[in-house]
């Protein structure tokens, strides 16, 4: 009994944990579910661009090209063909629907192929019987999030746009070859100083440590109240000035009145306007 109650208590803050970052702000960099950058739309583009290459090298199918009549066609490899390009690049958005978000690690790293951990562990809890309920199907748990479908949509823009950039680079010698990251990424279309990410790899160890960011995000709350407080402290402190000028003005006023008044009833005063 006691175990089911510790499970539940688990699969409850599983749930909540999900549900807070859904709330978060989508620019918040610590939040993982956040928008992908330019720098993660670009890195994983090439890495999957590449990947895609690779894996289209293993074959050596040859075409023949040439007009139907004539005699001697000509032939080309496929691995140095056209058509294999195209056919790369039109892959390469649909291998980016592949990733998930994996909340646990840090920066572009939680961008990733495979199942998170927080996922893998609801997954198993199901598979031996415990209720979870996340609010969908049990068909749905694996459908691409909101971040991967925009990384998507952006991976479409960047392969449209620099499309006769990669055609180039495709048909340049191995030799010559510039390194594919640092051409479309860092030299086309990333903004200068804005390829951080693109040095970031995942060894198993780079994870994001929740307890600091709970620190992190509570120290800057009470930061945020702390100035809130001395704000209001330096208005009601300039207030009180005003108001202490305002009744020194008062008190001057009042004075001069009384000693006006004081000399008008002053009978030598009434002595002397005679005398003149």
């Amino acid at each position: 009994m006691r175990r089911k109650g510790v499970i539940f208590v688990f699969i409850v803050i599983c749930l909540i944990s999900i549900a807070l970052c859904e709330e978060e702000d989508e620019d918040d960099p610590t939040n993982p579910h956040r928008d992908p950058s330019k720098c993660e739309v670009c890195k994983y583009v090439v890495t999957e661009l590449e990947g895609n290459l690779l894996d289209t090298s293993k074959t050596h199918e040859v075409f023949k090209i040439g007009h139907e009549f004539d005699k001697e066609k000509k032939e080309v490899k496929y691995t140095k063909s056209l058509v294999r390009l195209i056919e790369v690049l039109e892959g390469v958005c649909d291998r980016i629907m592949n990733y998930n978000i994996h909340a646990e690690r840090e920066s572009s790293r939680r961008l990733a192929k495979g199942t998170s951990e927080t996922m893998q562990t609801l997954k198993d809890l199901r598979n031996k019987g415990v209720k979870v309920d996340l609010g969908i199907p049990d068909d749905m748990w694996d459908i691409p999030s909101a971040p991967v479908y925009k990384m998507k949509q952006y991976c479409d823009t960047l392969i449209e746009t620099y499309e006769q950039l990669i055609e180039e680079w495709y048909f340049d010698e191995p030799s010559d070859r510039k390194d594919l990251t640092t051409l479309l990424c860092i030299d086309n279309y990333l903004p200068k100083g804005d390829d951080e990410c693109l040095e970031e790899v995942w060894t198993g160890k780079e994870k994001v440590n929740f307890e600091n960011n709970q620190k992190e995000e509570d120290e800057k709350i009470e930061k945020e109240k702390e100035e809130k407080n001395n704000s209001k402290k330096g208005k009601n402190k300039k207030n009180s000035k005003k108001e202490k000028k305002k009744g020194d003005q008062r008190k001057d006023k009042s004075k001069k009145r009384k000693s006006t008044e004081e000399y008008k009833s002053n009978p030598s005063t009434e002595k002397r306007k005679t005398e003149l």
